[in-house]
């Protein structure tokens, strides 16, 4: 293993697939437990790239883990967005990231839109 591979001295924002856009105005973000269908509560996307988001503001923030797969629907004045996803990490207290998982072509580009509407 070269010594470059067994360290990597980039940062974790030059790590990240995707390009990470905050979320300025109030958008709503459903989110359930997918593996038994019940929902969990309404949050907010705190920032949100082609690769997942930042969840805040979610009354039940401490009963989520690491690992737990989520369902997600972002509602905004113009869109619905229905995604999934897996925790991946609990950024502070009250937020956690999330990675989306099974993205088709279609939400793809519908997250594209969402991004492209938040940097207008």
């Amino acid at each position: 293993m070269s010594k470059s591979a067994a360290f990597d001295t980039r940062s974790f924002e030059e790590r990240r697939k995707f390009p990470r856009y905050g979320v300025p105005y109030k958008i709503s973000l459903a989110v359930e437990d997918a593996s038994c269908g019940e929902q969990i509560g309404i949050g907010e996307p705190a920032d949100i790239s082609l690769g997942g988001l930042r969840v805040r503001n979610l009354p039940a923030c401490s009963s989520v883990r690491v690992g737990d797969r989520l369902g997600l629907v972002l509602l905004d004045a113009e869109a619905a967005l229905s995604l999934h996803g897996e925790v991946v990490h609990h950024g502070t207290l009250d937020t956690f990231g999330v990675e989306f998982q099974l993205m088709s072509l279609m939400d793809k580009d519908d997250v594209n839109r969402l991004i492209l509407r938040l940097e207008h």
